[in-house]
């Protein structure tokens, strides 16, 4: 009996275990609505981070995760909110080799504090999906954008009636889960050393710039640029575009109004316009947006080719998270999260993500600053550092 029991310990303790409550970062890679999505409704999610233990990768960033909805109801009437409730059950540890989990949703990027219970229930009446134009819309244009509105009683032409609003999560979202069990994973006949950076490769010579946009007089500085590409325009694309980033439109009528509409009701405004900034007098060459909950909030990020021999792209990303009105300007503008370096990182992992991106290690370009102000006189804070990323052919993105 001894022998077997020894023979058991040592079979086990040749296993490696991840405790349960270790949190993984993840990235939604399709949209999840309570109500309209059943129970049962499988949930696929990308985790953002790798799994470390003693210096060696478990497992590595940017596999997949599988789950199920076990919890689904829609915004009730008068007011009643949806809930929505998430477990996860399986980890791609490798290529196409999964493991057994248990997990719950843990965080949710566009979730106020508390809306994400310790089971994993998320509630929209604490998320950040809300807005003026939910509170009294006009019953004409609920219909045209689809409000959860319900023209009982009409006063003026106003809804003072509506359903709560369900729990949407966005393709894009991220979040983190939560271990509720331990994980145990086969011992693994090498260790993979965590790398702390990566060799930067072929770097070209950079000519020598200002690394920051402009206004269009070049009088003001504006963001720093952050993200150094470098790949051909089609590259850019088609990284963006796997990872989910639409190419923001141009300013026209037609986009302002879908903008101006979106904001009544409180919901994305996909593709829609990002001001004009320069480059030694040059307007931005492409635009890249993640859009958010609602026109207030959005990833977004301008590009600028630097050398075209050496096909070396600049950009500048920030996160918008509300909109400043200002008497003496014609339009409102976006205020911008303060720490730039978020956002910076978010372009990259989501570039990586996408898996046709690489990056390659971070540098600090010549006359980068680690605080100032931008073009519309916001404050930015950062470690002054600028992530480079090499871009390569990929396929188009599946749709799940």
């Amino acid at each position: 009996m001894k022998a077997i029991a020894l023979a058991l310990l040592t079979l086990l303790s040749s296993d490696l275990v991840i405790p349960a409550g270790t949190r993984i970062p993840i990235r939604f890679v399709q949209r999840v609505t309570s109500g309209r999505d059943t129970v049962g409704t499988e949930v696929l999610v990308q985790t953002m981070g790798a799994l470390v233990q003693d210096s060696c990768v478990l497992v590595p960033p940017y596999v997949r995760a599988k789950g199920r909805i076990v919890v689904s109801r829609g915004g009730g009437r008068f007011g009643r909110h949806g809930r929505l409730g998430l477990r996860f059950d399986s980890l791609e540890v490798r290529a196409r080799h999964w493991v057994a989990i248990s997990a719950v949703l843990d965080t949710l990027e566009y979730a106020k504090p508390g809306a994400v219970t310790d089971s994993g229930l998320v509630s929209s009446g604490k998320t950040s999906l809300g807005g003026v134009g939910r509170k009294l819309v006009p019953a004409g244009v609920a219909a045209a954008v689809d409000l959860d509105a319900i023209p009982v009683t009409v006063l003026g032409g106003f809804s003072l009636i509506r359903r709560g609003p369900p729990v949407r999560i966005l393709a894009g979202e991220i979040g983190g889960i939560r271990l509720t069990e331990p994980l145990v994973l086969p011992s693994q006949d090498r260790c993979d050393p965590v790398a702390t950076h990566r060799e930067l490769t072929e770097m070209p010579e950079l000519p020598k710039f200002v690394p920051r946009s402009e206004n269009r007089a070049g009088t003001v500085l504006g963001d720093p640029f952050n993200v150094l590409m470098l790949g051909t325009a089609f590259e850019i694309d088609s990284a963006f575009r796997a990872a989910g980033w639409l190419p923001a439109q141009k300013r026209s009528v037609l986009s302002v109004t879908r903008e101006v509409t979106a904001a009544i009701a409180s919901r994305p405004a996909i593709t829609a316009p990002v001001s004009t900034q320069y480059f030694e007098g040059r307007r931005q060459d492409l635009a890249y947006e993640l859009a958010g909950p609602n026109v207030r909030i959005r990833h977004h990020i301008r590009i600028w080719l630097l050398d075209s021999l050496s096909l070396v792209w600049v950009g500048a990303a920030t996160k918008d998270v509300g909109v400043i009105f200002k008497p003496w300007e014609p339009q409102a503008t976006h205020r911008i999260e303060s720490h730039i370096d978020w956002e910076r990182d978010r372009v990259v992992h989501d570039l990586e993500a996408s898996g046709c991106g690489d990056l390659l290690d971070y540098m600090r370009l010549p006359g980068a600053v680690t605080e100032a102000r931008n073009v519309s006189g916001q404050k930015f804070v950062s470690d002054g550092r600028t992530a480079v990323v090499r871009l390569r052919p990929c396929a188009p993105a599946e749709t799940p």
